[in-house]
Formats: C-alpha cells, sequence, structure tokens
C-alpha cells in the first residue's frame, strides 16, 4: 500500500477535526424530542443513486457487500468494502466508505490491496409532499489512500450531488445527478464529468424489494469515455435493523465494465444519542 501523499494527509486531519467538531455540536440534538429514540436501518445499498432519507438521528449504522467486476480485456476486480453511516441530526447524516481489499487480475498479473476513502455529509433540504418530490443534497470527497497499482490515482477528487426523490403507488425511486472533480493524474487540477442514476424500488411482498436501475457517466476526459449500465438486484428485510442485498449489472454502452455481481448487509448498531439522553436525565 502506498503511504497518503501530503494533499491525502491534510485532507485527513481537517476532516477529522470536521468529525470532532460535527460530534459536539450534534451532541445538542439527543435533547431534540425526534432524537434518540429508536434503532432501525435507513437501506441506501446496493443502488449507484442515493436517496434523500438521512439515517436515523443518533443512530450509526454499518454497511458492507463483496462484489467481483468483469472489466473487458481480461481483467477482473473483486472486492470488499463498506464503511459506516451516522445520524448527526434529523436532516443530516455522514458517511464514511473505504475499499478495504480489492483483488484486480489483468493480462499483466494479480496484485491486492487497499483502496481509497470517500467521507461525506448528505442533508435533506425539502420533504417530501403528496404532490412534490424529496430533495437533497450530497457532498463526498476522497481520500487517496488506495494503492496506486489497484486503480488509485493519489488524487484528491469531489462529488456534487442533486438527489430527488418520490414515492408513488407501488414503486419508491430516486434519482441524482452527480458532477465530479477528479484530480488529474500527473498534471495539477481537475477533470469534469456528471453522473446520472435513477433507482426504482418495487415491493414484492412485505420483507422483499426489487431494485432495478440504469446509471452512467459523462466523459471524464480523452482516455475516460463516458458509460452507461443497468443493474437489478434485491433487497431483503431480515429485522427492522438488518437489510441484505444481492444483484448484477451489465454495461449497455461499449466502455462500460461488462458485468458485476454483488451481495452485502446493512446493520444498524445502536443510538448513541439514547446514552447521552439517560445521562442528561
Amino acid at each position: 500500500m502506498n503511504l497518503p501523499n501530503l494533499a491525502a494527509q491534510k485532507l485527513i486531519r481537517r476532516t477529522c477535526m470536521l468529525l470532532v467538531f460535527l460530534t459536539l455540536a450534534s451532541a445538542a440534538y439527543a435533547g431534540e424530542p425526534t432524537c434518540g429514540l429508536t434503532v432501525a436501518s435507513i437501506v441506501s445499498r446496493p443502488t449507484v443513486a442515493s436517496a434523500t432519507d438521512v439515517t436515523q438521528c443518533g443512530v450509526a449504522e454499518l454497511e458492507y457487500g463483496v462484489e467481483r467486476q468483469w472489466l473487458g480485456a481480461g481483467a477482473t476486480r473483486s472486492d470488499f468494502s463498506g464503511g459506516v453511516r451516522f445520524g448527526l441530526a434529523p436532516n443530516l447524516d455522514f458517511h464514511w466508505f473505504a475499499g478495504n481489499y480489492i483483488s484486480l487480475t489483468d493480462p499483466s498479473g494479480h496484485r491486492t490491496g487497499y483502496g481509497d476513502n470517500w467521507m461525506g455529509l448528505k442533508y435533506r433540504f425539502l420533504p417530501q409532499t403528496k404532490h412534490r418530490p424529496s430533495m437533497g443534497v450530497f457532498y463526498q470527497v476522497k481520500a487517496p489512500t488506495g494503492d496506486l497499482n489497484l486503480g488509485s490515482s493519489g488524487k484528491v477528487d469531489h462529488q456534487f450531488a442533486v438527489l430527488v426523490s418520490k414515492d408513488i403507488p407501488h414503486v419508491h425511486w430516486d434519482f441524482n445527478v452527480t458532477p465530479q472533480l477528479i484530480g488529474r493524474v500527473g498534471a495539477s487540477g481537475f477533470d469534469k464529468n456528471v453522473g446520472l442514476a435513477w433507482a426504482s424500488w418495487i415491493p414484492v411482498n412485505k420483507r422483499l424489494t426489487l431494485v432495478v436501475e440504469p446509471y452512467g457517466f459523462t466523459a471524464l476526459n480523452e482516455a475516460t469515455p463516458g458509460f452507461a449500465s443497468a443493474m437489478a438486484g434485491f433487497s431483503f428485510q431480515a429485522h427492522r435493523r438488518l437489510y441484505l442485498d444481492t444483484g448484477f449489472d451489465a454495461g449497455v454502452s461499449h466502455f462500460a465494465p461488462h458485468k458485476r455481481v454483488y451481495g452485502g448487509v446493512t446493520y444498524a448498531v445502536g443510538n448513541a444519542y439514547t446514552g447521552l439522553r439517560q445521562q442528561r436525565n
């Protein structure tokens, strides 16, 4: 694994400082009537699109998964990745995601190692009504801690997503528009592209949900063309705290990864604000 560069080290330190500040500030919400009362999972896997729903106030959730991708030209990639979400306030949560283990095989050989870290904040600023969708924003930044020979650029990247979600009879949908700033390898500055994703959640019964999603990205630069893919999978509620998911996606344009299979789990660990509320009382 390569050591983080100076920019990544500064980013990690600033992120840690921000987390300390947010943790102290969000503790004020422990006394709110809507915080610290329940523990339930707000599922976000397995889609590319992110819903406007945020993790319950005070709740910590773990989400991890395994996947295997067939990239084309004889290359395959397997990884185990995941992270933590924490509900800071009724409409604000924190996200941390990392590639914990990556295995890449291509014509040049077989390599294993660690991936990059992503951290972000999601804020829902408009609730859903009968005639209006809910809306939110989601900012994420990448700390380039991953191995360069496994695809990490060694550069800081940024994502700025606009989120739209709506429940209609027999289906829930999430639509995202995600501009990206991707650090240039071997040069200063950023390349830019935009991601689009539209996920539909269709209940099969009380516990099982069918998920379908077309998604893709515009061209980043001459060496990285745009692509489109489509995903289909299932999410199963084993418990109000626990969701399981599995599925498959395939490229529908020339430059897309050929196919991917995956499975994962989302688990709500507990509510930190419950303890704070009890201490205050």
